[in-house]
């Protein structure tokens, strides 16, 4: 046990090491393919093969990057390593979307992606047959989701993760452990297919809910059926019910107020005092949650409902509305850890409204 223990620890600076010399260590995406066809992987990650031209990883490609050319997407460098095809982005992160990873694992039926950048933000994540088994953020690697959370337990034996590790190195070793990858120096230092592509659109909901039962019911059946730029309106004042709901504020006075207001009810001369009472309770609850421990809580949940109710009657009423849109907001409320029929039912919305505002 010992020596197998020994001998993954020198698996993992074997990775740190190679990762530094291609210049990889900062900000990168591994991902690879089992099975694949190079030119294949190419498009499902909005590339052209056709258009490629040869490289080879270093800090001269990476240098490429900064060039001046105005780009959405990272340019990708594609080779053949072993039985997998491996892409490599610099300073990118398409291969930890699921919009790409998903469809690369029905090619061969596996596929596995390791994405970190200098914010220490990071994915490890693991596909079989179009899902997502498992995915984890590095410094956090018991904190996993998909169809299988467990599923990378069997590749991740002596790998070191969290802070204080060369996680990245061992986000590498654990990609190649999965699908057979030989990420070593012929590899490292072979010419790759290099090539341009274009960002894969978004799914219009993410593997966990697409399945979800609530997509049967109101208001999603109806959000969805005619999902676009002008349901946003109605999906922001359900989302603003739905974070008063969770946050035990469907009772207040104030709040059913707001709330019957935005549905046409209540004089019209009143709404700018409405609108002066929300925001006095929003800079009260804001206070509060400064002066509380990790300044969030409760207290900023409530703050950011008063926030977008107030957010919602101005914008109505015409008048500006300065900061982030109301979904940032109401996010924030609903980002506490707790588990509610709400929480479920403003995940899903949030999902169709990011859709509809793209459409």
């Amino acid at each position: 046990m010992a020596e197998s223990v020994e001998k993954s620890e020198g698996a993992q600076k074997e990775f740190g090491a190679l990762l530094s010399e291609v210049a990889l260590d900062e900000a990168a995406c591994i991902t690879a393919v089992r099975g694949a066809d190079v030119a294949d992987v190419i498009r499902l990650f909005g590339g052209d093969p056709d258009r490629a031209v040869q490289r080879v990883l270093g800090e001269d490609l990476l240098e490429e990057l900064f060039d001046g050319t105005d780009r959405e997407t990272s340019p990708i460098a594609v080779a053949q390593a072993g039985p997998a095809v491996v892409v490599v982005e610099y300073n990118g992160f398409q291969g930890s979307r699921e919009e790409v990873l998903r469809p690369l694992s029905r090619l061969g039926g596996r596929a596995a992606s390791a994405y970190w950048n200098d914010d220490a933000l990071s994915q490890l994540a693991l596909a079989e047959d179009g899902r997502v088994l498992s995915a984890f953020e590095m410094l956090f690697p018991d904190e996993r989701h998909g169809t299988a959370p467990g599923a990378w337990d069997a590749y991740l034996g002596g790998l070191s993760f969290g802070a204080g590790s060369d996680w990245q190195a061992a986000g590498a070793a654990a990609v190649a452990r999965a699908t057979g990858a030989r990420l070593d120096e012929e590899w490292a230092s072979a010419p790759q297919l290099y090539v341009e592509i274009e960002e894969v659109p978004s799914a219009l909901l993410p593997q966990a809910l697409e399945d979800s039962p609530l997509l049967a019911e109101e208001p999603f059946r109806s959000f969805r059926a005619d999902l676009g730029p002008g349901a946003v309106p109605e999906m922001e004042r359900y989302g603003v019910e739905l974070a008063a709901r969770h946050l035990g504020l469907a009772d207040d006075a104030l709040c059913t107020l707001a709330l019957a207001v935005l549905d046409g009810c209540g004089p019209p001369e009143g709404r700018s005092g409405l609108r002066a009472e929300l925001a006095a309770r929003a800079a009260a609850d804001e206070g509060a949650a400064g002066r509380g421990a990790g300044c969030g809580g409760p207290a900023a949940g409530r703050a950011a409902v008063w926030q977008t109710l107030g957010d919602l009657l101005a914008r109505e009423d015409g008048a500006p509305v300065a900061g982030p849109p109301p979904m940032f907001h109401l996010s924030r409320a609903m980002t506490d850890g707790r588990r509610s029929p709400e929480a479920d039912r403003f995940w899903l919305l949030h999902a169709l409204h990011r859709a509809a505002c793209e459409g």
